[in-house]
């Protein structure tokens, strides 16, 4: 009798289960991963996700609606196929994936957008990161190198570029939004302001969760329209409110919370224990500041989260001159400001909150 057929292939399967991936293999997935980027980038471009939630999955159709040629888009969809945004079907058609819908200007479930974040990274981030080499080089902002102005002055007399900044950062908000709205610190919370908030989509979305909190968004007043924007979508327009202004410089006072999301990591130490300078000045004896910033172990691993605080820490080197930092420097940060950290809750999604004391 024949031995059954699920015995004979065991040791070759477990020779290939133990197989060590091929660190070359590895490598040049890693060295050409850029074209993921700009495959993204031209679909948005397109409005391929839009086109294909509307039901146009027929290539001649998608072809002459975007003015491509029918070869090259068909090779594009299949390429966004590999990136699991679109799958082709046997009728030769494509139709979106759950994910894909994200990429969508409004996703019909009514979770965040992408969108920004991938015309941003394939649009205005994509020549600075090919200077990085002047960064590493110098320890200078490559972004300063090629426009001219460090910082967020490069948005200065570009409303459109600034528009797409802000919801780009929106974006990333979002994705941490309710972790943030949950923590236990909001149910005494009276009062936030949300300094360098941007369009307020994080104190927002805090808000919208706790009736009695009110808040404030300070931030460059380009932000403004698009935080008016988010207030209305919350129905928030009794409690929210919008200040311009610079934090470098004064901020309201008196609010039981203060929040810095991704603030701090855009400067140097010097120019962070000025921001928290001002945040002291504001804040009263017992009230709260929560850091929300990713945070750098002492040895950076080969985890998703890790490889997340190594992207941006070198963003943060090439674009504006800031760093990713431990909790260790953030604690030492916080203290010389005179704020006592009192717990480190990590989101789902890259992103850790550190909740302070002001002393």
């Amino acid at each position: 009798m024949d031995a059954p057929a699920t015995l004979l292939p065991q040791p070759a399967r477990k020779a290939r289960l133990r197989r060590p991936v091929d660190p070359r293999q590895r490598l040049v997935r890693q060295i050409t991963c850029c074209w993921r980027t700009q495959a993204l980038h031209v679909a948005v471009q397109l409005d391929l996700p839009d086109q294909l939630a509307a039901g146009r999955g027929d290539v001649d159709t998608l072809a002459e609606a975007c003015a491509c040629s029918v070869d090259g888009l068909r090779r594009l969809l299949r390429a966004l196929c590999s990136l699991q945004v679109c799958r082709e079907r046997r009728d030769g058609r494509f139709e979106l994936t759950p994910g894909g819908f994200a990429l969508c200007r409004e996703p019909p479930d009514l979770a965040p957008s992408l969108r920004a974040l991938v015309l941003w990274w394939g649009g205005p981030m994509w020549p600075m990161w090919a200077d990085l080499a002047y960064s590493v080089r110098t320890g200078n902002s490559a972004r300063a190198r090629q426009m001219g102005q460090a910082h967020y002055g490069f948005l200065d007399g570009q409303p459109d570029m600034a528009t797409l900044f802000h919801a780009a950062m929106q974006a990333m908000t979002a994705l941490i939004a309710d972790d943030v709205a949950a923590l236990p610190t909001w149910h005494d919370a009276t009062w936030l302001v949300d300094v360098g908030g941007g369009n307020g989509a994080l104190s927002a979305a805090v808000a919208a969760v706790h009736a009695r909190l009110r808040i404030s968004v300070l931030d460059r007043p380009d932000a403004e329209p698009g935080a008016t924007e988010v207030f209305e979508r919350h129905a928030l327009a009794a409690r929210a409110g919008f200040v311009a202004g610079d934090f470098f410089t004064a901020l309201p006072s008196g609010a039981s919370h203060y929040l810095l999301k991704s603030i701090l990591h855009n400067w140097d130490d010097a120019a962070c224990l000025q921001v928290l300078a001002r945040c002291a000045d504001a804040a009263p004896a017992g009230s709260r500041l929560l850091v929300v910033e990713r945070l750098r172990p002492e040895r950076l691993g080969a985890t998703q989260r890790e490889e997340a605080v190594a992207r941006t820490d070198l963003n943060m080197l090439a674009g504006l001159g800031g760093r990713e930092r431990s909790l260790r420097e953030f604690a030492q940060l916080l203290g010389a400001a005179g704020f006592e950290i009192v717990g480190v809750t990590p989101t789902r999604h890259e992103f850790s909150v550190i909740e302070t004391r002001r002393l």
